[in-house]
Order: structure tokens, then sequence, then C-alpha cells
């Protein structure tokens, strides 16, 4: 995105931060940095959807997504994520970790005893929800508004369609 410039040729301030120093004099120091390490993004299409999440879905999906690296994966223990997330073991996890894997917004695998999880784009799930008839024509087409603001591909009807592969 080119940056506008004033009558006097300067670059303008962005339009986010125009509205923060007007209305958050100051907020600079109170703001998390998005430069600086330790930051994770969520995908913005996430918010679409998060009428079809539990609110313990959305937590474990959110810690998930939190720990995963550039590729997609992450590996912490039940337990780990059980702590984390002040629920009282694995046996109060687990079924919110089946239910994002039905979902479709992870996929998990056991091997030599490790638990690995990668996280899907969040459009693989919005697919196997409309397959499964669970979103509304309204919604999906919110949806794909977002995606065509977003400048990223839209949902098709007919992948949304077809049939589901399994595996």
């Amino acid at each position: 995105m080119v940056a506008k410039k004033k009558p006097d040729g300067t670059a303008r301030e962005p339009k986010d931060l125009r509205y923060r120093n007007q209305y958050f004099p100051g907020a600079d120091g109170f703001v998390f940095d998005t430069g600086r390490k330790g930051f994770v993004p969520l995908p913005i299409i996430l918010r679409k959807i998060l009428w079809y999440l539990t609110p313990p879905e959305l937590r474990v999906l959110i810690y998930l997504i939190l720990r995963a690296s550039k590729y997609g994966i992450c590996y912490p223990t039940l337990e780990e994520i059980a702590y984390d997330l002040g629920m009282k073991g694995r046996k109060n996890l687990t079924p919110h970790l089946r239910t994002l894997e039905t979902k479709h917004f992870i996929k998990t695998h056991t091997a030599s005893g490790k638990k690995f999880f990668l996280i899907h784009d969040p459009r693989i799930a919005i697919e196997r929800l409309a397959q499964a008839g669970e979103v509304s024509e309204e919604r999906f087409s919110e949806i794909n508004d977002l995606l065509c603001d977003l400048h990223q591909e839209m949902i098709s009807k007919e992948s949304a369609k077809s049939p589901v592969k399994k595996g």
C-alpha cells in the first residue's frame, strides 16, 4: 500500500494511528508492538466463524495457534495445555480437542508417544461446516465478502459442497 502524501509532500500517518493518537493520547506505551518478537497473528477470517465454536473450544484453538510454528504445527503435552488453560486435567481438555478436529480446525497425530497438532487454515473448517449445512447462506456470503475485502480467494460453493475426503 502506498502512503498518502500531505500537501507539503511528507507521508501521512496511517488512519488507525491517527485515530489512536487522537482518541488515546499516549497509547503507544500501552499497546503491544507487533513489530517486535512475541507476536502471533490470528487469521482475520476467524472472526466470522466464532459463532461455530464454544468458548472452551475457542480457548483451546487460540492456545494452539499461539503455540504453532510458522509451519502450523505444535506439540505441547495435554497436561501442559490443560495447565496453561486452567483446566482440571486432560479429561476436561480431550473432548474439546476432539470437537476441534471433527470441525476441521485442527488435525492431530500421535507418534513416539507425542501428540502433534496441525492448525488448519480456517477456510478448511468453513468449507466443512458449509458441507454439513451448518453455515447459512447469509453467513457464507458475509465470509466471502470479508475474503474479497482482504483480497483473498473466496470459498466457492462447489468446493463447499464437494465430497469430504477422509484422511
